[in-house]
């Protein structure tokens, strides 16, 4: 047996471990349920102005990541992103959703469309904090 410790993580490492855990986790739950999530706005030449991604859970949807381009910010794309992923979950049969952010993102934004505050961490990273958030669809 050897242990490494990388700073450089590939695209087959990610795999290699995620095959493992979806092996762990199928004895516990139908791996199937899970499902990637996206939701994209493009220009006329397919470049991303933003996006959503995330992935549903048998009841749950997860949002991982949300971006909004600069030019973009302030005229409710986000909305849209959030909105168009929780009806999808909802067509999933999701009836939850969550998400984290830090202090310095959009914990506002997420309460405004309903998301409550579950915990905080506080100094993460650092001289922030880190914000656990669900929503009943």
């Amino acid at each position: 047996m050897q242990l490494n410790v990388t700073e450089r993580v590939t695209h087959q490492d990610l795999d290699e471990v995620r095959l493992g855990l979806n092996a762990f986790n199928s004895r516990f739950i139908n791996i199937d349920e899970l499902k990637s999530i996206g939701v994209f706005v493009t220009d006329e030449r397919g470049v991303k102005l933003a996006g959503l991604t995330g992935s549903t859970a048998g009841n749950w949807l997860r949002i991982d990541m949300l971006w909004v381009s600069d030019a973009l910010r302030g005229q409710g794309v986000g909305t849209q992103l959030i909105k168009a992923a929780e009806a999808e979950a909802r067509q999933r049969g999701c009836r939850y959703a969550q998400v984290d952010t830090t202090s310095f993102q959009a914990r506002p934004f997420y309460e405004k469309l309903g998301y409550t505050l579950r915990f905080s961490l506080d100094r993460y990273p650092r001289h922030h904090q880190r914000h656990y958030l669900s929503k009943t669809l």
